[in-house]
């Protein structure tokens, strides 16, 4: 095992086979014996498209504008050894500045773990080290055996979903990625940040977001709290650890705790805590024919149709959908115990993440991959 530290670009946990990224006089190429499986691979399939290869992007360096579109392949981690540009996915763990000596120690196919958030790159990792990173305490965003924990994607016209299981108790954290959730998300009653009955102050929110975070593993975690629930220092520490993405009503409270999000990262500059920076999602409601809705996206990073699907209406759910395709923006909708017959309707309206109650995440996630 060899261990390379650098700077962290990206929070959380990767652990795949290493796809080496070579680039020469500015074009950048994959290994040909990769490409040549890839090829294989999709004719065997014919017009249907396997399940990506998940793999660790490995390069020296990453030109300016570069986009793994290489059919086949899912880039779950990066590691360059300079100051690279990252590339365009979010939500991906990423170590940059790992030296000059790093992308000739890698092989191709080497197993490698990026841990984004400590700044750390793992060559051929011991059992030891893998089943640390595989331990629920620290569950990684990592390479499952079985199907529930894959990614779904449609066969109709290979768009991948995004599952999501709800959270309101420290139980619920646990049955929701062993269920294979895509990440986790809390509603606005919840026990885990505390609640106007029993509430918390922010070093115990700080505490417990980041336990949250580290159970999940770099998975990203939404939260649907009141930001006057939210002691905002706790939740800039634990965006540091994992990403996490906020949904506000509007856009002038989103632009409110931007600035004083930026306060607190001031106020700490001079002291050794790390801080990052939550993504902002709108939620809109979708019971609600006569509530406003915004022009644009513009500043967000996503929106959400507030209401469970079958309290939704349908002209509402329409233009939200609508909004959505137009600002390229990903829409999540809420299913309920009656989702097989809500998953049709999901879809249609362009849908890539759903959330759904963890016990049923394995069927929605055949059910997707079957549509």
């Amino acid at each position: 095992m060899t261990l390379f530290t650098g700077v962290g670009a990206r929070p959380g946990v990767a652990l795949a086979a290493a796809a080496r990224l070579r680039v020469e006089y500015g074009v950048a190429s994959l290994d040909p014996e990769r490409l040549r499986r890839i090829a294989t691979r999709l004719r065997a399939f014919g017009v249907e498209s396997p399940e990506p290869e998940q793999v660790i992007l490995v390069a020296d360096t990453v030109p300016p504008g570069f986009t793994p579109a290489a059919a086949g392949l899912e880039v779950v981690g990066v590691a360059a050894g300079s100051d690279a540009p990252l590339i365009p996915a979010p939500d991906v763990p990423a170590v940059i500045e790992l030296g000059d000596e790093f992308f000739a120690s890698v092989a191709e196919d080497e197993i490698v773990i990026v841990d984004g958030s400590r700044g750390r790159v793992y060559l051929s990792p011991d059992a030891e080290t893998i089943a640390r990173y595989q331990s629920p305490g620290l569950r990684a965003r990592r390479i499952f055996l079985d199907g529930e924990h894959l990614p779904a994607r449609t066969a109709s016209d290979g768009r991948t979903v995004s599952v999501f299981a709800p959270a309101v108790s420290p139980g619920d954290v646990e049955r929701a990625m062993g269920a294979g959730a895509d990440g986790l998300f809390l509603y606005v009653e919840n026990s885990l940040l505390g609640n106007e009955a029993a509430p918390m102050t922010a070093s115990e929110q700080t505490a417990a977001l980041q336990r949250i975070v580290a159970a999940i593993g770099g998975l990203p975690l939404l939260l649907h709290v009141p930001p006057e629930r939210l002691a905002l220092t706790a939740l800039a520490r634990a965006s540091a650890d994992g990403p996490i993405h906020l949904f506000v009503g509007d856009a002038a409270t989103r632009a409110e705790i931007a600035d004083r999000l930026t306060e607190i990262e001031a106020v700490y500059e001079e002291e050794d805590v790390r801080f990052g920076t939550p993504q902002f999602e709108l939620a809109l409601p979708s019971a609600d024919t006569d509530a406003p809705l915004p022009e644009t996206l513009d500043g967000f990073a996503g929106v959400f149709a507030a209401e469970a699907l079958s309290e939704a209406r349908t002209e509402r759910l329409l233009l939200i959908a609508g909004l959505a395709e137009r600002a390229r923006k990903p829409l999540l909708l809420a299913l309920g115990d009656d989702w097989p017959s809500e998953l049709p309707t999901a879809l249609s309206l362009g849908s890539s993440r759903l959330l759904v109650p963890a016990a049923a995440v394995p069927d929605v996630k055949d059910a997707i991959r079957a549509w």
